[in-house]
């Protein structure tokens, strides 16, 4: 039930402005036109009491009644407005069209309606209706029954059209449109609704769940972010977690396209396990289009594409990475681009590459940020000597079919995919999630300062372990 009304909730907020839009453009469309365009059209009425001669009045009245709906058919007939419409030089089909009667319900009156843009016309028309209609039945069919007629009044007030009216039923109809949009879209739309979904669709679990951040939040660094930082945490202890029942070292982030935020949350990810103490090595594994040396601010001319260019004696010492202002994490960036970079990870120098990093005894976690799976072919090769593979999924736009696929690559290349990172998400459980992290900051906090575990050394000897984390500040990068 309440995961059913989040989801109405969730399609409230994502369509919100299509339902305003469709009211705002359709009721103020029908405004306009009917205050600018369309002339109005005023009705005038001429009313006609029936009464017939009788013994008594009940006996008048049930008469006059019993021929009411003959009378009220022969006001229309050709032989009464013809003289009406020759008067005012028009054809009876014209006056015809603007003449209709309607019979009072349970009276003796017939009410004889004419419709015009001229209101002294309408009720000419009517009047003169009448008149002729009277003459007609008293001369061509001889009835006994007397007709009077009440004078119309001048209408003042069009019955058509009514802006107001109109734009309200015009704001009406773009509802039913943008409701009809709205189903036709969700109904094809291929995202995530929940995620529960991704246990369901994928088999495995979701490990961390990241919102959408503002504009604002993106321009501070993860820190300063407790959405971003918690979720971040939150990934951090299910690695850990899952280390300790099943010791691995090579973790693969990656994503099933481009654009989901996995190099953010690799960076992130590094970062934190790196703040908790673990030893971190940081690899930029995308040799086309690497980020890491601008996230770290580092060097970029060494890197991992010298294992392939260089002598491996000469690079293996560099394969440690470059201190960055945490002590336990270092960053090996991609270095200069090959131009065969798949070629390249499928020889014999990438197998010793991987084994090397497998087996260093100098890091907890080598933390590779690979390219997307699906548009090219480096990172399934990647995969197959990774331990554990993380999936970034951007909750707001990657479709079910993409991730499936995915899966189904990482499945085919042996690795153990670890679950999944959700990035970007909308859904409306994080307001509580919002709420609780608001209250626990403005708690008063004491400044204690974390020690290395025993007999772990720091890999940055050069820097000071009470300084401050630079870490990435967005969450909407590649």
């Amino acid at each position: 039930m309440r995961s059913t009304l989040s989801r109405y909730i969730l399609l409230a907020k994502r369509w919100a402005w299509v339902i305003i839009l469709g009211m705002v453009i359709c009721g103020g469309t029908t405004y306009l036109v009917t205050k600018l365009l369309m002339q109005p059209v005023y009705e005038a009425q001429t009313r006609l009491l029936i009464t017939l001669p009788g013994s008594s009045q009940n006996d008048s009245t049930v008469a006059a009644m019993a021929q009411q709906p003959t009378y009220n058919q022969l006001v229309t007939n050709p032989n009464v407005l013809s003289p009406v419409a020759a008067k005012h030089g028009m054809t009876v089909k014209q006056l015809s069209s603007m003449v209709k009667t309607q019979p009072a319900t349970n009276t003796l009156i017939i009410d004889v309606l004419v419709d015009s843009s001229d209101p002294q016309l309408a009720a000419q028309l009517s009047l003169e209706v009448a008149q002729s209609f009277t003459s007609y039945a008293n001369t061509r069919l001889g009835s006994q029954a007397n007709f009077n007629i009440l004078n119309p009044v001048v209408p003042t007030d069009p019955i058509r059209p009514r802006p107001s009216q109109d734009s309200l039923i015009g704001a009406l109809v773009g509802l039913g449109l943008a409701l009809a949009i709205i189903v036709i879209f969700e109904w094809i739309d291929d995202r995530l609704t929940s995620p529960e979904e991704v246990n369901k669709l994928l088999g495995i679990d979701a490990l961390t769940i990241i919102p959408e951040l503002s504009r604002k939040q993106r321009s501070k660094n993860a820190e300063e972010t407790p959405e971003l930082a918690e979720g971040c945490r939150i990934l951090c202890a299910n690695l850990n977690m899952a280390q300790m029942l099943r010791p691995f070292k090579l973790v693969m982030v990656t994503s099933s396209m481009a654009g989901e935020g996995k190099s953010t949350i690799a960076a992130n990810m590094a970062s934190f396990l790196a703040m908790s103490g673990k030893r971190v090595l940081l690899v930029d594994a995308d040799l086309r289009h690497p980020v890491l040396d601008q996230h770290f601010q580092v060097n970029n001319h060494k890197g991992l594409s010298n294992a392939f260019l260089e002598m491996w004696s000469q690079v293996e010492g560099e394969l440690d990475g470059q201190p960055t202002e945490i002590p336990s994490l270092r960053v090996l960036t991609a270095g200069v681009l090959p131009s065969n970079p798949s070629e390249l990870l499928q020889s014999q120098l990438a197998s010793q590459l991987f084994n090397h990093f497998r087996n260093t005894q100098k890091f907890d976690y080598v933390i590779f940020d690979t390219p997307p799976l699906l548009p090219i072919a480096d990172a399934q090769i990647m995969a197959a000597y990774m331990q554990v593979t993380i999936l970034v999924v951007d909750a707001s736009r990657t479709p079910r079919k993409a991730m499936v696929r995915a899966k189904q690559a990482l499945n085919r290349t042996g690795t153990r995919v670890l679950g999944v990172a959700l990035n970007k998400s909308n859904w409306p459980e994080f307001g509580e999630v919002q709420d609780y992290l608001s209250n626990i900051q403005s708690r008063p906090r004491a400044d204690i300062t974390m020690s290395m575990p025993p007999n772990t050394p720091q890999i940055n000897h050069a820097i000071d372990a009470t300084n401050t984390a630079i870490l990435p500040s967005a969450n909407n990068k590649r």
